[in-house]
């Protein structure tokens, strides 16, 4: 399943706007803030249609996955935006993990826990957020919900003097990042070590570099310490060190590829887009200079060329003081 979906749910007294683009979308929030009566609705208007009073606009089926012979149904769906609940005891299972793989199917899961055996996006962890005050829909006496990014990782407004550069990568992308920032650059060896490293960690200033494609189960984590702890330490969460140098306009990549990847990335052949990105770098650099492996860097990309290139992608905020810009 690719693409992008706009989905509308509401009755006469609550609405909701939601729109997905991948294969996994997390949606959390506290008690009280409208996750379970979402579930409700689509569950409603599936068992009755428009007799239950309940509205739903997709392009696509929206159902819901309960614990009742939840493999058989799940196997029956197909091209399917899935909603599941927190209450649902598999979520946190290998099995469900094994069954999403390879799946053409798009799931929403409302939970508040992370869920470690899938490899969500930061991008698309959600909160629901009560808009009916705002000018759009003041003048309405319905109960306006629409979705809004728990993390935002995108703008580094502060510039980073790292002492040490810690990489989620231990093979191709830390090899690259040694390159540019030295000696200070140490490799975490893998997403679940990351939070160790920082937290263990007697440096004052820390640059965190981590896929955000597949980070999606350990950012809360992370997060929760920083703000706890107060530490210093900025995250870096491009999609993927694969996404980093298809932007960096190394080999020919479409745009859209970049822009519009929820249109190219099906769900039932990448678990998420950082699989993705690394099918289309090693596929499209095969029989160049460029030939792409993710355990060792080929040498063509250590050129001072190319890091240049790859820098020039980074925000300059979080380069060595000497490469920066004006």
């Amino acid at each position: 399943m690719v693409g992008i979906y706009d989905i509308e749910v509401y009755n006469n007294k609550i609405h909701y706007y939601l729109t997905v683009k991948r294969n996994l979308t997390v949606v959390r929030g506290d008690s009280a803030s409208g996750k379970t009566e979402l579930v409700r609705l689509i569950s409603e208007h599936e068992a009755n249609g428009n007799s239950s009073g309940i509205t739903l606009k997709c392009d696509k089926k929206c159902t819901v996955l309960t614990n009742v012979d939840w493999e058989m149904r799940l196997a029956s769906l197909s091209q399917a935006i899935i909603f599941i609940d927190e209450t649902a005891s598999f979520l946190r299972t290998k099995s469900f993990a094994e069954h999403v793989r390879g799946s053409d199917n798009y799931f929403v899961i409302i939970t508040r826990d992370d869920l470690d055996m899938l490899p969500y996006s930061v991008e698309e962890i959600y909160g629901l957020k009560n808009v009916s005050d705002s000018s759009k829909y003041k003048s309405y006496k319905k109960v306006y919900n629409e979705m809004y990014k728990l993390y935002n990782l995108s703008d580094i407004n502060e510039i980073v003097n790292p002492e040490q550069v810690i990489t989620e990568d231990t093979n191709s992308g830390h090899e690259c990042y040694s390159e540019i920032y030295g000696d200070i650059c140490s490799a975490a060896g893998g997403k679940t070590k990351v939070y160790e490293c920082i937290r263990t960690s007697d440096r004052q200033s820390i640059l965190a570099i981590i896929d955000g494609a597949a980070f999606g189960s350990d950012i809360g984590k992370v997060m929760g310490y920083l703000e706890v702890s107060g530490k210093k330490c900025v995250l870096y969460a491009p999609e993927s060190f694969e996404y980093l140098l298809l932007k960096a306009d190394i080999i020919d990549v479409p745009q859209t590829i970049l822009d519009e990847t929820y249109n190219y990335a099906d769900s039932q052949k990448f678990f998420s887009w950082e699989e993705y990105y690394t099918d289309y770098l090693v596929q499209n650099t095969q029989n160049t200079p460029f030939r792409y492996g993710k355990t060792r860097l080929n040498e063509s990309y250590k050129s001072p060329r190319i890091i240049e290139k790859i820098k020039s992608v980074m925000p300059n905020q979080i380069l060595p003081v000497e490469e920066r810009s004006e």
